[in-house]
């Protein structure tokens, strides 16, 4: 298994969030899986929860994460959808198409 990490964040209560890279991984770990490539983990590498959204079917991953400095949680995926995270369940809601 490849675990490439593309971006992560350190909160100051030991947990991390995680975007690993999954894009053209599909064939290796199936399409649900390559859409849901954020984690937050906790100080130990525990998962808390793993990113998930009602669009996840599509396979499509997400290739950027931002952390916003009002805490909020922002990440890109291939096909042109920004979303926002839930720090506290992992949900993803698509706010904008980019492309």
């Amino acid at each position: 298994m490849t675990n490439n990490v593309l971006t992560e964040y350190y909160f100051s209560d030991g947990n991390k969030i995680i975007l690993l890279d999954r894009l053209g991984m599909e064939n290796l770990y199936g399409k649900i899986e390559c859409a849901r490539n954020i984690y937050l983990l906790d100080m130990y590498g525990a998962t808390i929860w793993q990113v998930s959204s009602d669009f996840d079917f599509e396979g499509n991953p997400f290739t950027s994460l931002t952390l916003c400095d009002d805490g909020g949680i922002i990440a890109y995926r291939w096909d042109g959808g920004n979303y926002t995270i839930n720090d506290k369940t992992g949900i993803a809601t698509p706010v904008i198409l980019m492309k």
